[in-house]
């Protein structure tokens, strides 16, 4: 009861003050989500498009559209909301030092939903000895919505409260840049990232039937790197990623280890205190662009456990060849010259 009567403190501070901010949505696979958090990462597969999808519940079990009711006797519903879940889909690939991308992701936060198509450009300098520095920018839309169907008025008819589903758009804009070396010491495939997201904090309008409010996206910094450790038949692949909104921080740390290039497991930690059990698998392991498969589990330590079985996330990520050699060009007639007639 404790959980519910703080969502409804903050169901009643956001109505009141007609407005409310978002936080990115968190991928425990963040190593396989790069082109969400960084638009430098875009054409980094060097002459290859690479597709992931990605799809992400979290507290199952919690929420699940049932009516949020605070402590005391005759107390009413004021409202039902789901638990957060995350879609993102990306795609990217270069054409000679052009990086291209596009990501697309979709979240659902309680009564609250964001959608935003963002394209990436970067152009991609590379080095003699084999290390690449790309610099990204990211231009795309953020949509708002409010699901005002799901809110219960205390009072009918409360003109702070929307009735209806009420949408809006507003430009986003994100820069990165991101670095690349084929070995470094000990280290194979050693990448760093580091960028900043909606730097112009989009300010999204949500005014219908005499509601009148505004949804925040605001700013977010990231930096992330890895690279890869061979041990035999075995590779390990440490990633980090540090992120933060100027408010809070956070840090993601996971080990993963592939089996013969086909079989994968790992481990990650989230501050404060969050554990994920990561397993994954390489399908055509022995050709150049596998297709693999993650799915990863976030245990639960907070009070929260009492109503929510856990996290879930699963991925799908595929690259395919492609690469533009570009046709000499024929001769429109046959050219003459005082040494060749």
């Amino acid at each position: 009861m404790k959980i519910k009567f703080t969502i409804l403190l903050i169901i009643v501070g956001l109505m009141s003050l007609h407005t409310f901010a978002q936080q990115d949505p968190q991928f425990t696979q963040f190593m396989n989500n790069k082109l969400f958090y960084n638009p430098g990462f875009a054409g980094s597969s060097k002459d290859k498009i690479c597709v992931n999808a990605t799809y992400r519940t979290q507290w199952v079990g919690y929420g699940g559209g049932t009516a949020f009711t605070p402590e005391g006797t005759g107390a009413k519903p004021v409202g039902q909301g789901d638990a957060p879940s995350t879609m993102n889909f990306g795609i990217h690939g270069n054409i000679g030092r052009i990086g291209l991308g596009l990501n697309i992701w979709k979240d659902q936060l309680g009564f609250s939903s964001t959608l935003s198509p963002t394209f990436s450009l970067s152009y991609i300098q590379p080095f003699d000895n084999g290390a690449s520095l790309a610099g990204g920018v990211g231009v795309g839309i953020v949509q708002k919505g409010l699901n005002g169907s799901k809110l219960v008025a205390i009072d009918p008819g409360d003109p702070l409260i929307p009735t209806g589903d009420i949408t809006g758009n507003a430009l986003n804009l994100d820069f990165g840049v991101y670095y690349t070396m084929p070995q470094l010491s000990i280290f194979n495939d050693f990448y760093f990232g580091a960028s900043t997201l909606h730097i112009n904090s989009p300010v999204v309008n949500l005014d219908k039937d005499g509601y009148s409010g505004k949804a925040y996206q605001d700013r977010h910094y990231y930096l992330m790197t890895g690279a890869t450790y061979q041990l035999g038949t075995i590779d390990l692949k440490p990633n980090i990623m540090y992120k933060t909104d100027g408010v809070k921080h956070s840090f993601d740390l996971n080990c993963l280890a592939e089996y013969q290039q086909r079989l994968i497991g790992g481990v990650s930690y989230r501050t404060p205190q969050e554990f994920s059990i990561l397993a994954g698998y390489n399908f055509f392991s022995n050709s150049v662009n596998p297709l693999q498969l993650m799915y990863s589990y976030d245990l639960i330590t907070s009070d929260i456990i009492s109503y929510s079985s856990g996290s879930h996330e699963i991925s799908l990520r595929y690259c395919f060849g492609l690469k533009f050699t570009p046709k000499p060009p024929k001769a429109i007639f046959p050219i003459k010259t005082p040494r060749k007639l």
